[in-house]
């Protein structure tokens, strides 16, 4: 399809970057425009509300990250699929996404509400209940990811696009955190443990394709 694309985002949002990831996977060209978080008229105007991620292909507008993928693989059929034809196969991976958005994404809220919390207030404890979470959560991918090269079978999908932007805080490096207070933050209270080599590897295959 020739119409251009637009993709409203939030840089460091998981659900911004999974939508990034999921276009240059496909090889969809993009128009990327960064929202204020602090100003988000240009979001309501485009689409009637507050959140990104929002994508404007010609002259369909779609929000919600999950939504959007589902747009992206049914209107866009060259290139490598995000789900599949197959109906267990699809069963899979909307398990996959749906224990991320719930589950996987709990040690990440914790230390995102102490990086918002006055520096007096934050609680080192906290930090260290979200990376055991977070210890935990990587365990069953780690399984899966022992048994198969993707979460859903032999190739990417929407179900390694949705976890893998979760987990990629925790291996970020301070290089390249570089002077952004929110990923330093999380290089300094949030990290993948021993144990996690697939999983680590698993990350950075995904993040690949999260592109300039």
């Amino acid at each position: 399809m020739s119409e251009p694309v637009t993709l409203y985002q939030l840089r460091l949002s998981s659900n911004n970057i999974k939508i990034r990831i999921a276009l240059n996977y496909k090889g969809i060209p993009f128009e990327r425009v960064d929202v204020d978080p602090q100003d988000r008229s240009d979001v309501v105007k485009v689409s009637g509300q507050p959140l990104t991620p929002v994508l404007v292909h010609g002259d369909r507008v779609m929000f919600d990250s999950a939504s959007i993928l589902r747009y992206v693989d049914a209107n866009f059929r060259e290139g490598p699929r995000l789900f599949t034809s197959d109906y267990d196969g699809m069963k899979t991976i909307e398990k996959w996404e749906t224990w991320a958005r719930t589950e996987l994404v709990q040690a990440f809220y914790i230390v995102m509400g102490q990086f918002r919390s006055p520096v007096g207030e934050r609680n080192p404890a906290e930090s260290k209940r979200a990376t055991d979470m977070l210890h935990e959560m990587t365990g069953k991918i780690e399984a899966q990811l022992e048994k198969t090269a993707w979460l859903a079978g032999d190739t990417m999908t929407a179900a390694d696009i949705t976890a893998a932007p979760l987990v990629n805080p925790a291996i970020v490096t301070p290089e390249q955190a570089g002077n952004d207070p929110r990923l330093k933050f999380y290089t300094e209270n949030i990290r993948l443990g021993d144990g996690r080599e697939r999983t680590r590897e698993w990350v950075k295959k995904v993040m690949a394709y999260d592109r300039p």
